[in-house]
């Protein structure tokens, strides 16, 4: 599978606008595609606000760059954080959609466990403004599938502040996988690139 998405990088229709240094280094980038819909009030009903934060800065970031796609905004974040590591550090970072495998070859959940094993470093990311389940879903089948010494080592997963779940805590106690939070945009991409030089 290494080899496979080293090439299936190297053609990507979605890659071709930057060189990188490290094509070896596989950096697989998980989180969700899509955003929550925003909510016009908050609710206290319950006690739960049904109002999410999403990334002010990371938007304000991504306003800034040169693209002109129409993009969601949580999948936006991914594609921002995907550009500078590979403009900045040169590493061989990509999202699921990048290699181009057809599902009907290879189920998506396959899919992610397969490039998580031919990666170098796993980063899953669940920001406050996108819908998380399926990272969720993933990360636990991937979990499943690794051994402990590769999850300590090479996997990550990195939870907005305001983003909290009994599932989040069960990746650290029962797979011993890293995790930690985030703040803003800036704070995500040095956590991400602190990790990809660790495991490198």
């Amino acid at each position: 599978m290494e080899e496979r998405l080293i090439e299936a990088l190297e053609t990507s229709p979605y890659l071709s606008e930057t060189e990188i240094s490290k094509p070896r280094l596989l950096v697989y980038l998980m989180g969700p595609y899509k955003s929550y819909p925003p909510y016009e009030s908050p609710s206290t009903e319950l006690g739960v606000a049904t109002t999410r934060t999403t990334l002010d800065e990371a938007v304000q970031n991504l306003q800034a760059t040169e693209t002109d796609f129409d993009a969601d905004e949580a999948l936006w974040l991914l594609i921002e954080l995907r550009r500078r590591l590979r403009k900045e550090r040169g590493v061989n970072a990509f999202l699921a959609i990048d290699p181009e495998i057809p599902l009907y070859e290879m189920d998506a959940a396959t899919q992610s466990v397969e490039f998580t094993k031919a990666s170098v470093a796993t980063v899953f990311i669940a920001p406050a403004m996108g819908d998380n389940l399926g990272v969720g879903i993933e990360i636990g089948s991937v979990c499943e599938h690794l051994s402990s010494q590769e999850l300590r080592e090479e996997v990550l997963f990195l939870g907005e502040q305001n983003v909290e779940s009994s599932m989040i805590d069960a990746i650290s106690d029962r797979w011993h996988v890293t995790v930690d939070e985030f703040d803003d945009f800036d704070g995500l991409y040095q956590a991400v690139k602190a990790h990809v030089r660790q495991v490198a």
